[in-house]
C-alpha cells in the first residue's frame, strides 16, 4: 500500500494576517524600547558632565544612575575613591579645591539596557548631598530638565524630539517639595 505524501498545513488568511500584525507590532516595540533605552543612558550622559552639574571634586557629577526603583541619595564621597583623595578647603565663601587637587568626572554606575515601554524608569543622583549641589548656583541641571539655555548642547527637551521621531512619550519630571515640616514631604511631577 502507497503512503500518502504528508501535505503542508496551511494557514488561513486571517491567521497569516494576525500573524504579520504580531510581528509588526513586535518589532515596533523592540525598536521603540531600544530608542527609550538609549535616550536614558544619554541623559544620564549629558548629567554626568560639568556642562550640565554642578562640580568641585566631580563625586555628584559623577553618581547620577537609572533604574526601576527611586534612586537614593545615600553615599557619602568620602567612602569612595578617587573622590575620597580630593582635597577640598573651607572658605567664607563656601568650598573649593585645595591647591593642586582636581576634579574626577566618571558615570559610577552603569545604564542598564533593561528598560520596557510602560515601566517607570527614575534617574536620579546617589550622592548624600544631592539636594544642595541641586541648588548649588554652578547647576544647570534645572535648565536642562526645562529644554533651556545653558551650557549644554540640547536640553531635555530637543532630546526627547531627537530620540522619540516617530511619537513623543508620556515623559514627567518630578521631585520632592519638603513643607515647613519634614513629614510634609511631597513629590511633583511636570509633563515635559
Amino acid at each position: 500500500m502507497a503512503r500518502r505524501s504528508a501535505t503542508p498545513r496551511r494557514l488561513s488568511t486571517k491567521s497569516k494576517a494576525n500573524a504579520f500584525t504580531k510581528q509588526i507590532l513586535d518589532d515596533f516595540e523592540d525598536e521603540v524600547e531600544a530608542q527609550l533605552n538609549g535616550f536614558i543612558a544619554a541623559v544620564v550622559s549629558d548629567l554626568t558632565s560639568k556642562k550640565v552639574s554642578p562640580v568641585l571634586t566631580g563625586f555628584f557629577a559623577s553618581s547620577w544612575k537609572a533604574g526601576k526603583s527611586i534612586i537614593n541619595e545615600e553615599d557619602a564621597r568620602e567612602r569612595f575613591s578617587p573622590w575620597s583623595s580630593i582635597k577640598t578647603i573651607g572658605t567664607p565663601n563656601g568650598i573649593k579645591l585645595a591647591p593642586g587637587q582636581k576634579p574626577y568626572i566618571k558615570q559610577r554606575f552603569a545604564v542598564p539596557k533593561t528598560f520596557k515601554l510602560n515601566e517607570t524608569v527614575y534617574v536620579g543622583n546617589s550622592a548624600k548631598y544631592a539636594p544642595q549641589a541641586l541648588f548649588s548656583p554652578k547647576s544647570s541641571v534645572f535648565a536642562y530638565l526645562a529644554g533651556g539655555a545653558g551650557n549644554f548642547r540640547e536640553g531635555l527637551s530637543q532630546k526627547i524630539d531627537r530620540f522619540f521621531t516617530d511619537k513623543r512619550p508620556n515623559i514627567s519630571v518630578g521631585g520632592d517639595y519638603i513643607g515647613s515640616n519634614v513629614k510634609d514631604v511631597q513629590t511633583q511631577y511636570q509633563n515635559l
